[in-house]
């Protein structure tokens, strides 16, 4: 099991813990379990949750009469 997460993502979590992009991904992988790791596998699950929040389902907002 491992959390999948953009590149970009990975960097920027990367310089907000001050770590090394090796230590984001070995604790995306789970092969990390320190206080550490885990704070960086809630802060990926964040930022996958704030990505989501932007997919738009629709192209166009459809107006319903009222």
């Amino acid at each position: 099991m491992k959390i999948l997460l953009h590149p970009e993502l990975k960097n920027q979590i990367a310089r907000e813990f001050n770590t090394s992009n090796q230590n984001v991904l070995t604790s995306l992988s789970y092969f990390n379990n320190s206080q550490k790791a885990q704070a960086i596998r809630t802060r990926a699950k964040l930022l996958l949750q704030q990505e989501a929040e932007k997919v738009q389902i629709e192209k166009f907002e459809i107006n319903k009469p009222e």
